[in-house]
């Protein structure tokens, strides 16, 4: 009966190690360098849409500005942040704000680092 409670104990005092994973977000439009190279001054408006998507933010009171903006957390404290501004004069391109992303990310990416149990029955 002894032995139960020892590894109890010791599998007890193991679950105070493990860290708990954060998913990695990802928010709003991956706009790579790629696609604002493809845009050129005077396209309309459904052009542009048509090369980045829907634009994240269309504000009422700035009709001819779209912005896109991207946001990805890695759920381990860092933070990577994009923001791109498109203006028009009227139903034309008239020049975009920003920088282009470098390519586009993994849908699905694995952590880095092994878990409990992972390690503990690495040998199998």
């Amino acid at each position: 009966m002894r032995i139960v409670y020892l590894l109890l104990l010791v599998f007890l005092a193991s679950c105070s190690s493990l860290s708990e994973y954060h998913m990695p977000i990802r928010q709003g439009n991956y706009v790579t360098q790629e696609k604002l190279d493809q845009l050129s001054s005077g396209m309309s408006r459904s052009q542009v849409q048509a090369i980045l998507g829907s634009p994240l933010i269309q504000d009422m009171f700035h009709e001819n500005r779209w912005d896109y903006v991207y946001r990805f957390d890695d759920g381990k404290g860092h933070v990577t942040e994009n923001k791109i501004a498109v203006y028009f004069e009227g139903d034309s391109l008239a020049k975009v704000d920003g920088k282009g992303l470098p390519e586009a990310p993994l849908l699905y990416s694995t952590p880095e680092e092994k878990g409990f149990f992972s390690k503990l029955f690495g040998w199998l």
